[in-house]
């Protein structure tokens, strides 16, 4: 599958002309009012990982296992030429980036897009598609859901906190955040960077989208991905675990309206029991081996025994 969808990408990303650089034309990254755009930073920078993961997991499969590696070569005709190919693509990926100011750019020309105060549109305009037309919504900067930011949940542990900052406190004020896949990847952004009243706002309109009607649409059907984001919201917001790195981690924070939360997750073999009550944090192995992982930036061998921490204040909503 990874061969396969690499050459997918290779087959659909071009040269630039005067940048060099490979990349994706004429797209729509995760926001919908961006479209038919020129290098989306996501798509780019998620091609450029598959690339990468599949390059690297083919050098260890010709390691491990080099009979079936020699046989997977044979079936799909993969040559060295092929390989070579997409370390260059991956290589010449075109990331649109500014260094001078730290923000990643939501595609080519994003940033010279007129600006529009997205607060000052009257509720009565909601939802936008019903009330102006596809040229007014997409010739300006507003953004329906989170696009860089949703690159930065995703890819988590590649970006440092200032650069999550940076991004964050330039991209949500241009979110209109019309779309239910929006505000719980803001509301775990938001815990992250300690604005823990942005965070739990954030929370409270994913979990309250259709009963509040917030989009005035909800009578056109439910919201389901709301509804799925919402446990994102409590696991990988408040609850602070990232999966992105080679250890499972936790940096658990507790809003001021509630007095505690629990959830379970399984991770190599191993059931892991996490419950926060006040100022306390507790994790198990409700089942399964004992696992390695971390808590606050420190490692832990977690088994059935448990660990019991106090939560550093900066974590407190």
């Amino acid at each position: 599958m990874l061969i396969q969808i690499c050459r997918f990408l290779a087959s659909r990303g071009q040269w630039g002309q005067r940048s060099g650089k490979f990349g994706y034309y004429c797209v729509m990254g995760p926001d919908e009012f961006q479209m038919m755009v020129n290098n989306n930073c996501y798509t780019n920078y998620m091609a450029r990982e598959t690339f990468r993961y599949t390059l690297e997991i083919l050098r260890e499969m010709s390691t491990d296992v080099p009979e079936d590696y020699r046989e997977l070569v044979k079936k799909l005709c993969l040559s060295e030429d092929e390989l070579a190919s997409w370390q260059k693509m991956a290589k010449e990926m075109k990331i649109p980036y500014d260094e001078d100011t730290g923000l990643y750019e939501q595609h080519d020309g994003y940033f010279d897009l007129p600006h529009i105060e997205v607060d000052s549109i009257p509720v009565t305009d909601f939802p936008l598609y019903e009330h102006w037309s596809y040229d007014r919504i997409f010739r300006n900067d507003m953004i329906k859901q989170p696009d860089v930011l949703m690159l930065m949940f995703l890819h988590n542990r590649q970006f440092t906190r200032e650069a999550k900052k940076i991004n964050y406190e330039y991209y949500e004020p241009r979110c209109v955040h019309e779309s239910s896949l929006s505000p719980s990847i803001h509301s775990i952004l938001a815990a992250e960077l300690g604005k823990h009243e942005e965070a739990f706002n954030f929370f409270r309109f994913a979990t309250r989208m259709d009963l509040d009607n917030y989009n005035r649409n909800t009578d056109e059907g439910l919201h389901l991905t709301s509804m799925a984001a919402a446990w994102l919201n409590v696991v990988f917001g408040f609850g602070g675990m990232r999966s992105d790195g080679e250890l499972l981690s936790f940096n658990p924070s507790l809003p001021k309206a509630w007095r505690g939360y629990g959830f379970r997750v399984s991770y190599r073999g191993a059931v892991i029991e996490r419950r926060v009550e006040g100022g306390t944090v507790t994790l198990k192995v409700a089942s399964g081996p004992p696992v390695l992982l971390a808590v606050y930036g420190v490692e832990y061998e977690l088994a059935a025994v448990g660990l019991r921490l106090e939560m550093p204040p900066v974590w407190r909503g």
